[in-house]
């Protein structure tokens, strides 16, 4: 994993602020609302998926990564996913080769470092460091 890390070249492209009441989430539970997104592309240009982050009342932190219909875990595409705090703490990690999303993963209270990468045919990596809401 740590290579396909390594090895990623692609970067997604800036990351869009969401409404915080925009769009309630169901996979992370009741009382997140999703407050940024960033899709993931491979090397070659594909799109991945969306990372997607989400903030609790108690300013605790969501985060998974959905897979696009072209890299399903299937058709042999690998997806991860980590969001770790800021300030330092426990780093909470999922990889696999998923259909439909990677996580989802929580940390906090605070600012949260996130990341996501998807390997396969091409390889591509997303990260965002100091996620606050």
């Amino acid at each position: 994993m740590a290579a396909a890390v390594a090895a990623t070249s692609a970067i997604a492209g800036a990351g869009v602020a969401i409404a915080p009441a925009a769009m309630a989430d169901t996979i992370c539970g009741s009382g997140y609302t999703q407050f940024y997104s960033s899709n993931v592309y491979t090397s070659g240009g594909l799109f991945a998926g969306t990372v997607k982050v989400f903030d609790s009342p108690n300013n605790y932190k969501c985060a998974y990564f959905t897979v696009s219909s072209g890299t399903k875990g299937s058709a042999g595409w690998g997806h991860s996913v980590n969001i770790e705090p800021s300030s330092g703490g426990t780093a909470h990690h999922d990889s696999g080769y998923y259909n439909s999303y990677a996580g989802p993963l929580y940390a906090g209270p605070g600012c949260v470092d996130v990341w996501a990468s998807v390997y396969g045919a091409e390889d591509g990596f997303f990260s965002k460091s100091n996620l606050c809401h």
